[in-house]
C-alpha cells in the first residue's frame, strides 16, 4: 500500500527501528529481540506482559497499519497506544513530530489516529514543589511513611495548612496541585479539570526501573493508595467514584490484574459496580470488607488487616 510517494510497508520498519531505538536509549526493556517481518506482519516481543522480556516472541504489528496483536495476552492497540506505553510519551505526538512525510490530516487516516482538537494544557512548574517539603503529624496519621510521601512528592502547604498531592498524568507532567486542609479534612481541586488516575504514572516510574508490578489497587481517595503504598503494594487513586475519562485511562494502560478498594459503604459499592460495568479488560477483584464491617475505608484497617484482608 503506497500513501502519496510513501510505501508504508518501508515506512512501518522505520517506525519500528526508530522504537525500538528510542526504547534502548531511554533505558525501557522492551523488543531486545529481533523481529522479524512475515507475511505482512512484524513478529515482536509483547511489551505487554513478562516485563516485555518473553523468550518466544508472541506478538505482531500488521504492516499495513501498525496494528498490535498480542496472541499469548491478548492485548490489541492501535500504533500510537503502543509507542505510549513504550516510551512514556505522547505516542500520537512522537508520531506526527517524527514522520513528516505527509500532511498531518493524511497521516492522522495512515496511522488510525483520532482527530482532535488541541487542547491547551499548561503545566504545573515542579519547581512549585519545594516551597511544599515539609512534613505534618496528619501525614503519619494517615500511615504514609516517609518513602511514600518522597515518591509521591506529597507536601504540606504551611500558609494554608494543607496537605498537598501533586496530580501527574501518564507521562509526569504535573496537571495541578489537589490539597487537603489539616483542620476541616475537605479536599480541594481546581474547577474544570479532568482528574488524572493518580499513582500511575509512579507505577510506570517504578516498571521503568525494572519492578514487577503484579497487582494494583484501585482506591477513591489518595490518603487510601497513599497508606497501602505505605504498606508495600502499588496503588491508584480515582479522586472520587470514577469518571469514563479515568477509566479510559485504565483500559489503555498495561494494567492486568486490578483489586478494588473503594470504601465500605453504598458510593464505594456502587463505585465498584460502576467501575466493573466500564472496565471490562482487565481482571478484577475487589476487598472482602465483611471481617471488618465497622472499618469505613482502608485507612481505617491496620497494616495487619490489610495485609491479610481476603481479595474476592
Amino acid at each position: 500500500m503506497r500513501v502519496g510517494n510513501l510505501n508504508l510497508n518501508t515506512y512501518m520498519k522505520q517506525i519500528l527501528d526508530r522504537l525500538i531505538s528510542d526504547c534502548r536509549q531511554n533505558g525501557f526493556n522492551y523488543f531486545s529481540k529481533e523481529y522479524k517481518a512475515i507475511n505482512g506482519y512484524f513478529s515482536v516481543q509483547c511489551p505487554y506482559h513478562k516485563m516485555g522480556q518473553e523468550r518466544t516472541p508472541s506478538a505482531q504489528f500488521r504492516e499495513s497499519d501498525g496494528l498490535f496483536y498480542c496472541f499469548s495476552c491478548k492485548e490489541t492497540h492501535g500504533l500510537a497506544d503502543v509507542i505510549t506505553h513504550c516510551l512514556q510519551v505522547n505516542g500520537r505526538s512522537w508520531l506526527l513530530e517524527n514522520f513528516d512525510g505527509s500532511s498531518i490530516e493524511e497521516r492522522n487516516v495512515k496511522f488510525n489516529l483520532p482527530s482532535r482538537e488541541k487542547k491547551t494544557v499548561e503545566f504545573v512548574d515542579k519547581e512549585v514543589l519545594k516551597a511544599y517539603r515539609f512534613t505534618h503529624p496528619y501525614m503519619f496519621e494517615r500511615k504514609l511513611n516517609i518513602e511514600t510521601i518522597r515518591r509521591f512528592d506529597v507536601g504540606y502547604d504551611k500558609e494554608h495548612d494543607c496537605i498537598t498531592f501533586p496530580n501527574r498524568d501518564e507521562f509526569g507532567n504535573i496537571l495541578f496541585i489537589a490539597t487537603r486542609n489539616v483542620s476541616n479534612k475537605f479536599f480541594h481541586y481546581p474547577e474544570g479539570v479532568d482528574k488524572p488516575v493518580y499513582g500511575l504514572y509512579e507505577i510506570y516510574r517504578e516498571r521503568r526501573k525494572g519492578v514487577e508490578i503484579n497487582e494494583v489497587y484501585v482506591c477513591e481517595s489518595m490518603l487510601d493508595a497513599l497508606a497501602i503504598c505505605s504498606h508495600g503494594k502499588y496503588a491508584v487513586a480515582l479522586n472520587g467514584t470514577g469518571s469514563s475519562y479515568q477509566y479510559d485511562i485504565i483500559k489503555r494502560s498495561d494494567l492486568r490484574y486490578l483489586i478494588l478498594a473503594t470504601d465500605n459503604d453504598d458510593a464505594g459499592k456502587k463505585a465498584r459496580e460502576k467501575f466493573r460495568k466500564n472496565v471490562t479488560n482487565k481482571i478484577i477483584k475487589e476487598i472482602d470488607y465483611s471481617c471488618y464491617g465497622d472499618c469505613k475505608d482502608i485507612n481505617d484497617m491496620t497494616k495487619e488487616q490489610f495485609l491479610s484482608a481476603k481479595i474476592i
